[in-house]
């Protein structure tokens, strides 16, 4: 019988970096060569880091968009958090943000209809 309780059954390999039992574990015990080597991710993969780019993405054009330029802005923002959304990653804050800036856009254009209306209605009044 072995001395490792944990050794039980199982087939040893030959691998690149030593002899391996084939659950994974060394089969010589702690310190007897180098350990397999760790994924490197540790999860993150390509579409998470996609994923989390336009979040940011989304959340940094919102801030423009309420900012600087609503009707550049605004839709990007809402782009890139839909795009965020469908990766899996939510991307409320950079959403929020974007329909702000594209009602900031529809107020504007409200705004400056009323205006010109009222100074139409104005010069009228005094008969310019």
């Amino acid at each position: 019988m072995s001395e490792n309780p944990y050794e039980h059954n199982q087939p040893q390999t030959q691998g690149q970096y030593g002899s391996y039992n084939a659950g994974g574990h060394n089969a010589g015990g702690y310190g007897s060569g180098p350990m397999p080597a760790a994924p490197a991710a540790y999860g993150y993969d390509s579409s998470s880091q996609e994923a989390n780019s336009a979040a940011t993405l989304s959340l940094v054009f919102g801030i423009l968009g309420v900012v600087l330029l609503p009707i550049v802005f605004g839709p990007l923002a809402l782009w890139q958090a839909k795009k965020a959304e469908r990766l899996g990653k939510p991307a409320t804050a950079g959403k929020v943000l974007g329909w702000i800036s594209i009602a900031l856009v529809i107020i504007g254009i409200i705004g400056g209809i009323i205006f010109v209306i009222a100074m139409a209605m104005s010069a009228n009044a005094y008969g310019v």
